[in-house]
């Protein structure tokens, strides 16, 4: 299992809770997992909210059918396959001020227990460290990068993108990563429209460089990139409704298989 250093982060939320519940008798409480702490501080040292991970791990895996809720914090374990939860904890991220902030990490840790490589049939995605370049999530078995951007409401044909200099030259290098596109409802707390896109297809044209900041800027001289997806083909993972991950897959080998032609 993948250790949480400074060269990346630890296995996945999900996996790491799935590992502990399979350890315990069948019917467990909450108590019983969060009193495995260290075992979750070994693989995120830096995180100061590993009992609401916990909570919230568990919640979603009750969702995806893993687990049946029984009432005053007590779980039994179901044996299956996780299935797709479009449920998003926004309280995940109540201690952060920034709205943009708690949706991000609410979003972010909805993927980490949700979404799964397009390109191979890992179902998971392992999430990166802050600051990565480009890629927010990468697949631990075939190495495709993502990148996932969020929005309350839908998304319009032009994104905003992340910093201007390494996008630029990924797509030079043929290292864009999927881009993963989740649009949210607040008010339900959960998605609603999730789609992704094939970063081969997002070429240099259409990636605008965006006025630097500012000297008095926060992050001066710092330049972004908006990202002009008009016309670019998609797969919907979530459309509103969870799609069949092995459709899936077939719609988004036909849109590799159209990329590749288009180079030609």
């Amino acid at each position: 299992m993948k250790t949480d250093n400074s060269a990346g982060r630890s296995t996945d939320w999900k996996t790491l809770v799935l590992d502990v519940v399979r350890r315990l008798p069948r019917t467990f409480s909450l108590n019983d997992v969060t009193a495995h702490e260290d075992f979750f501080r070994r693989h995120y040292p830096r995180n100061n909210f590993i009992a609401a991970k916990i909570r919230q791990s568990l919640q979603i895996l009750r969702d995806q059918g893993t687990l049946l809720f029984l009432g005053n914090a007590h779980y039994q374990r179901i044996d299956g396959d996780p299935k797709f939860s479009p449920l998003v904890n926004f309280d995940i991220g109540k201690d952060y001020v920034s709205a943009s902030q708690l949706a991000r990490v609410a979003v972010e840790t909805w993927a980490e227990l949700n979404l799964y490589c397009v390109n191979c049939s890992v179902r998971e995605l392992t999430r990166l460290p802050d600051n990565t370049r480009v890629r927010d999530f990468v697949c631990t078995s075939c190495q495709t990068g993502y990148q996932l951007k969020s929005l309350q409401g839908r998304f319009g044909g032009k994104l905003t993108g992340a910093a201007y200099g390494p996008t630029i030259e990924a797509v030079r290098e043929g290292l864009m990563p999927e881009h993963i596109l989740v649009e949210y409802d607040r008010r339900f707390s959960t998605v609603v429209w999730v789609h992704a896109y094939p970063g081969q297809l997002i070429t240099e044209e259409r990636v605008i460089p965006r006025k630097r900041l500012s000297e008095t800027a926060r992050r001066k001289g710092w330049q972004g990139c908006t990202i002009d997806l008009s016309d670019v083909p998609k797969v919907a993972l979530a459309a509103p409704t969870h799609q069949d991950e092995e459709i899936v897959r077939e719609n988004w080998r036909a849109v590799q298989s159209k990329a590749r032609r288009s180079a030609r």
